[in-house]
């Protein structure tokens, strides 16, 4: 064979090589944006330790509960030793026999503890929403980090109108009872349909809706 030929078989070798590498580390290792894409269109499953499924199909500015179409909605990230988070239970408690069919909360229960713990505790502080493991719902959490910015400051409140969209991204203790908030959005469902982009009804985390 000619040193010429030799050459470019070498080449075409190495040509093959460096693709095959390519195709099985996007394959294996690589985070791939087109894979990605599939996941985020599909219904992401929030898993309750009650033994219940909510299909949530997001959007910008929106989270959609299949489940739980219709009606307000407090979404949670909490903690059980979290004293704040502890503060607000009762709350919640007491807005969900008010309200009844027309409100629901989810909350997910963000220190780690387990599914026995967390069942335990439901039942010790009676607890009548719905709770939900966070470390089996890490793809949530990381959404909500790479979207809205959370930085795992807890309690965290999102309010959902009936269509699902965000009037409220609340992070942190507020001094503001959850019942005025609840209030306020009740207020704002009421109201005209809203430009959540435009609309000065949106509430932010850094707003206080008593000024």
């Amino acid at each position: 064979m000619k040193i010429k030929e030799l050459l470019t078989l070498k080449i075409v070798l190495i040509i093959t090589l460096l693709a095959l590498a390519t195709s099985l580390y996007f394959t294996f290792f690589s985070p791939n944006i087109f894979h990605k894409k599939i996941e985020r269109d599909k219904p992401l499953i929030l898993r309750t330790v009650q033994g219940r499924e909510f299909h949530l199909s997001i959007n910008p500015n929106q989270i959609k509960i299949a489940e739980l179409e219709g009606k307000i909605i407090f979404l949670k990230v909490f903690g059980w030793d979290c004293n704040y988070c502890e503060k607000e239970i009762p709350e919640l408690i007491k807005l969900k026999n008010k309200f009844k069919g027309a409100f629901e909360t989810i909350a997910l229960e963000y220190q780690h503890h387990s599914n026995h713990k967390n069942l335990e505790l439901i039942k010790e502080k009676g607890i009548n929403y719905h709770l939900v493991n966070g470390d089996e719902h890490q793809d949530f959490l990381t959404y909500l980090e790479k979207e809205y910015k959370w930085k795992g400051v807890i309690p965290l409140t999102i309010v959902l109108n009936a269509n699902g969209q965000i009037l409220a991204f609340e992070v942190g203790y507020k001094s503001y009872s959850l019942t005025s908030l609840l209030q306020r959005s009740l207020q704002i469902c009421t109201a005209k349909a809203i430009d959540l982009n435009q609309s000065k009804e949106y509430i932010s985390h850094e707003e206080n809706i008593n000024k």
